[in-house]
């Protein structure tokens, strides 16, 4: 009986990125933390919108086994246009208003959620602190915690490396590396990580001097995207960006006499209204959504002996009443140009 209870609970609950022992200084840097975060609530409105905090709160927990310590990790929302996310030491996580509409999935929201979490999950803004200060983790925190003359010096200093994202090279470096790592173990698209780079290249382009936050002393943004785009090379997973960006969706719409198949409102497949038809295009649609992606090369989608293929991948064949082949690739590709017209900084071919 024992022995069949583990193995529904390895099967309900499956194995966790937590470290086995509790972290004793952990109670010191949620104090730490709360002190922080009451000196940022006072100075920048909260918002407590709730569909924008239960989706913050889906993606960290989706993240969140995937973490090395048992943090009770909380989400606030800041009522700004800055475009800014930060998580103070004690697992305390901010996004701003800005940020939120500016990234366009819940793959790109957890790219930025799971490297803030890292920064709070290794320490990093603590480790600046102490290594500035010439002093060790544990010392530090008695310095903040005791009240002292220094005390809010020293806490201003954490919280500031954490809110203008000033760490050094090697920690952005970590959290970039082990954030991808936690988005891939949580199920998001990685590719996340990489539309979310691109996003900042392009915004830097427009405002080279930007404010603070995410894009405050990034000036190696092309080389951490370059880094990100190695790591998924090297462990064979594909760059699909459709999913972090939300394009190429498909929809299937019927009218009085017919059935149409759009992508991103592009018609792609129509044909008559018929049980025949309606089944075609269903599945049509799903070796799209599968297969069509903004990575393809024009010759990628083509055509053999009258029958559609995305790759090695049949497509549609031709059918009596519906859109030919040749039309349908014609189609396909003026979808994805239109798609990558929207993101002329990326890469999609590299």
């Amino acid at each position: 009986m024992k022995k069949l209870i583990l193995v529904l609970a390895l099967l309900l609950f499956p194995a966790m990125s937590y470290s086995a022992e509790p972290d004793p200084d952990l109670a010191k840097e949620v104090e730490i933390g709360r002190r922080a975060v009451k000196q940022i609530e006072e100075k920048w409105p909260l918002t407590s919108d709730p569909a924008i905090v239960s989706k913050l709160e889906m993606i960290l927990r989706r993240l969140e086994p995937h973490m090395s310590r048992r943090i009770n990790w909380e989400v606030r929302l800041v009522k700004t246009e800055a475009l800014n996310a930060f998580c103070i030491p004690g697992g305390f996580i901010f996004f701003t208003t800005g940020i939120v509409d500016a990234l366009k999935t819940d793959s790109e929201l957890a790219a930025v959620m799971a490297h803030e979490m890292i920064h709070a999950d290794r320490k990093h803004s603590l480790r600046m602190s102490a290594e500035s200060n010439k002093v060790t983790l544990g010392a530090l925190a008695v310095m903040i915690l005791s009240g002292g003359a220094a005390a809010p010096i020293i806490l201003a200093q954490v919280a500031q490396v954490a809110i203008t994202s000033a760490y050094t090279t090697e920690l952005e470096a970590e959290a970039d590396r082990l954030g991808l790592d936690a988005l891939i173990k949580s199920g998001y698209s990685p590719t996340g990580m990489i539309t979310l780079f691109e996003h900042f290249m392009a915004e830097e382009y427009k405002q080279p001097i930007a404010e603070y936050g995410i894009y405050m002393n990034h000036p190696d943004t092309p080389k951490r995207l370059a880094a990100a785009v190695k790591t998924l090379h090297d462990r064979n997973i594909p760059i699909e960006r459709k999913y972090s960006l939300g394009l190429l969706r498909t929809e299937i719409r019927e009218g009085a006499n017919d059935i149409t198949l759009k992508v991103d409102g592009v018609t792609a497949v129509t044909g008559k209204k018929n049980p025949e038809t309606r089944a075609l295009m269903s599945s049509i649609r799903g070796e799209i959504d599968k297969y069509l992606q903004l990575e393809l090369a024009p010759y990628d989608i083509h055509v053999e002996r009258g029958a559609l293929y995305i790759g090695n991948h049949f497509v549609a064949g031709n059918s009596d009443g519906m859109t030919k082949p040749d039309d349908i690739r014609r189609n396909l590709i003026r979808a994805i140009n239109a798609g990558r017209a929207k993101y002329p900084t990326s890469k999609f071919f590299k």
